[in-house]
């Protein structure tokens, strides 16, 4: 009878422990918070783009300056100006500017900021898929170390450059640029440390066509403004 009563009594007590140790919780607050781990690029991208880059503009540097420091010295605008998420032969600039339209294409435009005004310096992409990482390296907001894997940190320039062709890209194409407009930009690129080992941005390249073709800066545009020419009556581009 004694046995009996102390095996209940231990069963009893392990039964306890048992419940005890066992933390019991609601299935859709488990999905919930595993959902909330859960990384979107998209709204990442969202907030970067409407809370964050606006914040650092203003440290945009001029394009005509940012040029002609890429054309004397390479070393020291990447000393300045460069930004590159690691090890990297390639940075990524944050600059500003205004400039004369020189010709228009499917894929972007021709910039010129520098005299003389008729060759052009940039090559703005007004494309509807923009590649790269410009826009992200460039503000220096992103940390690539905050992320456990770079399939995340590299969605997130995919989603940076969506906003980039429906927020900037088309309104400002819809306006109709053309030559000899005077556009104003917020823009970035990427430019590699040897880029002009063999040719000046800006500079007129040696080739056997019929067509003059350039060393140009490529800009991923943030905002883009025309000035209205003398006369002319059109819509500004948002902000």
């Amino acid at each position: 009878m004694k046995k009996a009563l102390k095996y209940t009594v231990a069963v009893a007590i392990a039964a306890f422990l048992l419940y005890s140790g066992v933390y019991f919780e609601d299935l859709s607050k488990v999905r919930q918070i595993r959902q909330q781990k859960v990384f979107d690029p998209s709204r990442y991208a969202r907030d970067f783009w409407d809370n964050q880059l606006i914040g650092i503009l203003d440290r945009a540097v001029d394009a005509e300056e940012l040029i002609e420091l890429f054309n004397t010295n390479m070393a020291e605008a990447v000393k300045r100006y460069g930004k590159a998420p690691g090890v990297s032969r390639v940075y990524a600039y944050l600059l500003t500017g205004e400039g004369k339209i020189i010709a228009v294409g499917e894929d972007g435009f021709q910039v010129s900021v520098r005299e003389p005004a008729d060759n052009p310096d940039l090559f703005i992409a007004t494309g509807l898929y923009i590649p790269g990482n410009a826009v992200r390296d460039a503000s220096g907001l992103v940390d690539v170390s905050t992320f456990s894997d770079t399939m995340k940190f590299n969605e997130i320039s995919g989603e940076i450059n969506k906003i980039v062709v429906k927020e900037v890209i088309k309104p400002f194409m819809d306006q109709g640029p053309k030559v000899p407009m005077t556009v104003k930009f917020y823009g970035a690129t990427q430019v590699a440390q040897d880029a002009t080992g063999e040719h000046l941005f800006g500079e007129l390249i040696e080739n056997d066509g019929s067509e003059k073709e350039f060393q140009l800066v490529t800009i991923v545009p943030i905002r883009l403004e025309l000035v209205p020419l003398k006369g002319s009556k059109f819509p500004r581009a948002k902000p």
